[in-house]
């Protein structure tokens, strides 16, 4: 069914929250596509079903969108008040539809960050939880994706677990949120919206792997480095993502970068965002080749300063939570992504703030925080216990 159709027909979802400008709509999420998945890869052996679902939200420009993602239900009957929800949010794939984790595939070069959080999601599985995984949006339905912009990852979040409510009335009333890092990001703005959001839903814990804090400051501490290779490659293609989402965000911005604020050759490969995954982004041909001091045009100071306007107003840093919602941080230390001196100061600042963080580290690098086997195992008892 075509988005346009599909929206074209949902006159009567739609809804203005209480508190919000007439002129803020959004769409009541309903799934409006289902398509059973059979391929291991997407669908883990320790789910009855596995559907790719594409559900009704609302972009980050606040107009009718469409995006995907995964819904697994356990092998467990419910119990009387329901099935509890997990909501798993992704570590950075990319900007690109092929990049969804919902259409991952033997081979994919993304294959290992679309599936990081797997060895968290079967143990949710197997202690009977329903487990929605969104793709984001932009990735995997059309539009741009808003890359560590929390509005756009916390509607995504929210109403990926609504729809998914909506869709299987098994489901009972309690969820939990978790996701690795760009999906810590998204799990961490989700968990701070209001519980009026979450309708009929009642969230009932957080867990945030190697959330990314403080990334204005990171990038500009290497935006003078003078050459390009396997040192900073990869900080390259987490730049080009970076600005893609605040440009998606935001229209100004957006014009920005195309008038003066990249350099002629960064403009020129602004399209891959579109067609290539995070590794790929990395690679030589592409801005994996190109040195942070590359990256910025004639009006670049002008570009650098709304960037870090755009990542400190998304910074989670910024995010306040109900004093009674449960809140865990786990970080490597030897993570060169999100560096653990960053994120335990995350947690202390949330703990300051009256949040109930559990917080723990272990010794291992960005992707292992998630993949360990014995820190997932932690991380996924942990979230079952909150129910």
């Amino acid at each position: 069914m075509a988005c346009a159709a599909v929206l074209a027909g949902a006159g009567p979802s739609w809804a203005t929250p209480t508190g919000e400008s007439p002129a803020v709509q959004r769409v009541v999420p309903r799934i409006i596509d289902t398509e059973s998945v059979d391929d291991r890869t997407v669908a883990l052996p320790q789910a009855d079903s596995t559907l790719r679902v594409r559900y009704t939200s609302t972009s980050v420009r606040g107009v009718p969108t469409v995006m995907s993602g995964t819904l697994l239900t356990p092998s467990t009957p419910p119990p009387a008040g329901g099935w509890p929800l997990a909501v798993w949010n992704h570590m950075t794939v990319g900007a690109a539809d092929d990049c969804a984790p919902s259409a991952a595939h033997a081979g994919h070069p993304e294959l290992p960050r679309m599936v990081s959080g797997d060895a968290i999601v079967s143990r949710l599985l197997d202690a009977g939880f329903v487990v929605a995984r969104p793709d984001f949006e932009g990735i995997g339905e059309p539009g741009p994706h808003p890359y560590l912009i929390g509005d756009s990852l916390a509607r995504s979040t929210i109403d990926m677990a609504l729809a998914t409510a909506d869709h299987d009335a098994r489901i009972g009333r309690d969820v939990v949120v978790a996701g690795h890092s760009e999906g810590a990001v998204a799990a961490l703005a989700a968990a701070a919206r209001p519980s009026s959001e979450w309708g009929r839903l009642r969230l009932r814990a957080v867990s945030a792997l190697a959330p990314p804090t403080q990334v204005a400051d990171l990038l500009d501490a290497a935006s003078h480095v003078p050459v390009a290779g396997p040192a900073v490659n990869e900080l390259m293609g987490l730049a080009a993502l970076i600005g893609s989402g605040a440009a998606a965000a935001d229209p100004a911005f957006d014009e920005l970068m195309d008038n003066g604020g990249l350099s002629n050759a960064a403009r020129a490969l602004r399209p891959q965002v579109e067609t290539r995954c995070y590794a790929d982004l990395t690679a030589p041909d592409s801005f994996g080749g190109l040195a942070p001091a590359q990256l910025l045009g004639p009006r670049g100071d002008e570009m650098k300063q709304a960037l870090t306007t755009i990542l400190r107003s998304n910074d989670v840093a910024r995010l306040r939570f109900s004093p009674d919602l449960p809140v865990r941080i786990d970080s490597g230390t030897v993570d060169t992504v999100s560096p653990q001196l960053l994120v335990s100061g995350l947690a202390r600042d949330y703990r300051r703030a009256g949040v109930r963080v559990t917080y723990a580290d272990r010794f291992t690098g960005h992707a292992g925080v998630a993949t360990d086997r014995d820190t997932a195992a932690v991380i996924a008892r942990w979230l079952v216990s909150q129910i």
